[in-house]
């Protein structure tokens, strides 16, 4: 039978492809490098609204192998989040006066107790069309594989990319406030786009969005963020629930 060593003769021949070929949706560090410092966009895009960019973004996330564990509840779970990936990536507005999706990257720190998963996105955006500085960072995009709530990780990332990138982006429909959000799915295979949860630091609001098939998105404030400490990053989460007192969709 022919073994490992025939595949590698083959392909330092030219005719035998690997079989564990990267995602081109992916980048990640080469083997034994530090973390990746910039993320190249586009991969989704370009979108007329923010809204739409969000929506494409959360399909093509969770589509990803092991992106979603399922329900706490199902039989099965402790082997599927044990399995499971987070991935990230920024949506941005650029000088075109429309919205992006930057490409996925799955770098994380290992948990060696399986207590978190987590994704560590870069804080920059290297889309070869325009300037480093003309590009406005309007969203921090990664998924839940249970879909339970933000992290204090997640808290703090946002806040400190606020200060590098603004608070806030001037864009053609107005002024849009950075947030961060992560997707969920209620099922494991096929994941499906069931809502996410975000956070936006100028108004210290906690929202969770759903989708059903009868009422379609809906947005509930689940608590409220208070910065004791900036500099140190020191907060208290308030929980709540109620009205988002915002539009009717995402």
């Amino acid at each position: 039978m022919r073994g490992p060593w025939w595949c590698c003769l083959v392909s330092w021949l030219g005719g035998c492809a690997s079989s564990a070929a990267l995602d081109p949706d992916l980048v990640r560090p080469a083997p034994g490098a530090p973390f990746l410092e910039e993320i190249p966009g586009p991969l989704l895009g370009p979108y007329d609204s923010a809204s739409d960019a969000l929506l494409a973004a959360c399909g093509k996330i969770l589509s990803k192998p092991y992106a979603s564990a399922g329900r706490p509840d199902h039989p099965s779970f402790s082997t599927h989040w044990r399995v499971s990936s987070e991935y990230c990536a920024w949506l941005y507005y650029t000088p075109e006066h429309q919205y992006a999706v930057s490409r996925l990257t799955d770098q994380s720190k290992v948990d060696p107790a399986q207590r978190s998963k987590s994704c560590l996105l870069p804080s920059k955006v290297a889309d070869a069309r325009y300037p480093a500085d003309s590009i406005r960072y309007i969203y921090a995009l990664h998924n839940h594989p249970y879909g339970s709530a933000l992290s204090s990780n997640d808290l703090r990332f946002i806040v400190s990319e606020g200060r590098v990138h603004g608070f806030e982006a001037e864009t053609k429909g107005g002024r849009v406030r950075l947030s961060i959000v992560a997707f969920f799915s209620n099922a494991m295979e096929p994941a499906s786009c069931d809502g996410f949860h975000q956070y936006i630091p100028l108004t210290g609001q906690l929202l969770k969005w759903t989708r059903t098939a009868s009422a379609g998105w809906q947005c509930e404030q689940t608590g409220r963020v208070t910065w004791h400490d900036a500099d140190a990053l020191d907060f208290t989460l308030q929980k709540l629930q109620g009205p988002c007192l915002r539009g009717a969709g995402p």
